[in-house]
């Protein structure tokens, strides 16, 4: 390779154009990840639904859909955006990286940035949705757990409106104000973010402890384990946010790949939330109550299995293999299920 094929541009120029270009082939794998599982959403829930539970699912399908097709737009914009700059108009004045910091406010552009804004508040507002069914039950008034997170949003969204007037319209007020609402938006909904992951994970943490503490580590796991805990909290997203803002606070160019993908990966975090309640696996407001009254499933005994007994005898356990078969599980807490078959 010869140097002379190097564009005439500083090292710091090269690596932003980088950085802008690898974000844009991330969020493609992204948004095909976008693809797939909205698609199994789609379908288990369509399947599911009948004229008992339509309106719970019916909601979520127009939801999943909705932000699909903000998705698709977000990702054709951000596509023809990059092949504007890389490719049309690549001997613009500084390159690539100068065209994309000045020629924003353009039709595909504003398409993008329309598309990121709405399928952000459609992403913060199930995430805060989730945490409110998550807390129900809590001895502390709902409203005292959700005004936090509550104004957070509202200002989230307020941020996000004056970030896109800024970014798409010409108006003599943006054009002279010093204030960049890009920072101060990314910051309150990440931030929101990740303390709502926090705070779910605290909450179904607890439930694991008290669930484990009567009945045992291998009941209510579907809800507590640690990958229902990571996708019910958006820890994805979270954690793709923390990279991003230390990145972004860092003045590291790299921030440009992070900030490209952020949309698609948000939207695989709400997915993956929407797919678990799709499966029934998802906390609701009676799962506490149903682990813990729910009696030992049998089916997980293996058949076969010869009984045994603790020394102290606060656990017996008597199994037959056959036709007939009487299983009795006894624990001597307060709380002492039995199952019969």
């Amino acid at each position: 390779m010869l140097s002379s094929w190097t564009p005439d541009e500083s090292s710091e120029t090269l690596l932003a154009e980088k950085g802008w270009l690898q974000g844009a082939v991330v969020s493609a794998v992204a948004y095909g990840i976008d693809v797939a599982l909205y698609f199994m959403c789609f379908h288990l829930l369509l399947r599911q639904m009948n004229r008992t539970n339509y309106k719970k699912h019916l909601p979520l399908l127009m939801y999943i859909t909705t932000t699909f097709i903000l998705s698709t737009l977000f990702m054709a914009a951000l596509a023809n955006f990059t092949q504007l700059a890389f490719i049309q108009y690549r001997n613009y004045p500084g390159g690539p990286n100068a065209f994309e910091n000045n020629m924003f406010g353009i039709p595909v552009d504003n398409l993008g940035n329309v598309c990121g804004f709405l399928t952000m508040i459609l992403s913060d507002g199930l995430v805060v949705w989730r945490c409110m069914v998550i807390y129900r039950g809590c001895m502390v008034p709902m409203w005292i757990i959700m005004l936090f997170p509550g104004l957070m949003f509202a200002a989230s969204v307020a941020m996000g409106i004056m970030w896109l007037l800024q970014v798409t319209t010409n108006s003599p007020y943006f054009s002279s104000t010093n204030i960049n609402y890009t920072v101060p938006y990314l910051s309150l909904s990440l931030a929101l973010n990740i303390i709502i992951t926090i705070v779910i994970v605290l909450r179904l943490l607890t439930y694991r402890h008290r669930i484990s503490k009567v009945l045992g580590s291998s009941y209510g796991t579907q809800y507590t384990s640690i990958a229902a805990m990571i996708i019910e909290s958006a820890a994805l997203y979270s954690a793709f946010s923390v990279a991003f803002l230390t990145l972004f606070l860092l003045n590291n160019p790299i921030s440009a790949t992070f900030i490209e993908a952020l949309t698609q990966v948000q939207i695989i975090a709400m997915l993956l939330i929407v797919f678990r309640v799709a499966q029934g696996k998802s906390w609701s407001q009676d799962t506490m109550t149903r682990v813990m009254t729910s009696k030992p499933s049998v089916q997980a005994i293996r058949m076969g299995d010869l009984g045994y007994g603790s020394q102290d005898g606060s656990k017996t356990f008597t199994g037959f293999t056959g036709i007939g078969t009487h299983e009795t599980y006894k624990c001597s807490d307060r709380d002492s299920a039995e199952a019969t078959v």
